[in-house]
């Protein structure tokens, strides 16, 4: 049986801090469910297994960013 990683967080601003949303296998589960739940783009990005942070931007891709704000 192969045992999966659910290495990828989605991080979502709730309340006034950001918080662990939910944790999936890849990236794209997690784009795949954040696109599905139609969230503000600057409300939640994505951690993917190598720490790297990534957020939707104006044109729908993917794009790696530095900043917790915004």
């Amino acid at each position: 049986m192969t045992n999966v990683a659910h290495d990828v967080r989605v991080i979502k601003c709730i309340g006034t801090s950001y918080d662990t949303y939910a944790n999936f296998p890849t990236v794209q589960d997690a784009l795949d469910y954040m696109r599905r739940m139609d969230f503000v783009n600057d409300s939640w990005y994505i951690v993917n297994a190598d720490g790297v942070r990534l957020r939707l931007n104006s044109q729908n891709k993917l794009e790696v960013f530095n900043s917790l704000i915004g």
